[in-house]
């Protein structure tokens, strides 16, 4: 198996549950489908850039998909499973571009796939416990939220390259 390959199939399938719950509306659908193209093709063939481009991309759906009336638990969900997609998708490509073909590094990628998935997931249960416990939105906290998602998406925009 070549390096990263582990890392790059496990970031297109989370890029891919996040297509599947931000893409709601057309222009989430298109965000969404044009971002997991870049972050596949990024992911698989060592293109940091085009991960984090294409993570930006599905950033969008989320941010389009709120627009279009998805729900907290469905965006919360979409956005952790993008920061899944981004962390792994840009891990296969730093192993790609610094490890030689012959490294076995199945190992590492799963437990650092394994791991972000659990931050993730963590963190994502704080965000939509509020809802299921039948809390009442305060308009700082949405407001907080959305300053939230910006700062991330320009925290990617300006990721220094590998």
């Amino acid at each position: 198996m070549r390096v990263g390959r582990l890392a790059a199939c496990y970031a297109t399938g989370a890029g891919i549950v996040a297509f599947v719950l931000a893409g709601v509306g057309p222009l989430a659908t298109v965000f969404g489908a044009f971002g997991l193209f870049g972050l596949a093709a990024g992911s698989v063939r060592g293109r940091a850039a085009l991960v984090t481009g294409g993570c930006l991309g599905q950033f969008g759906a989320v941010v389009a998909g709120g627009v279009s009336g998805a729900g907290t638990a469905q965006l919360v969900g979409a956005g952790a499973a993008v920061v899944v997609a981004w962390t792994v998708g840009r891990t296969a490509a730093e192993l790609r571009a610094s490890l030689d073909e012959a490294a076995d590094t199945r190992r590492l990628e799963a437990t650092h796939a394994a791991g972000v998935t659990a931050v993730a997931l963590a963190a994502a249960g704080v965000a939509v416990t509020p809802t299921l416990l039948s809390v009442e939105a305060e308009p700082v906290g949405v407001g907080l939220l959305l300053v939230g998602g910006i700062c991330l998406t320009t925290a990617l925009a300006l990721a220094p390259e590998a």
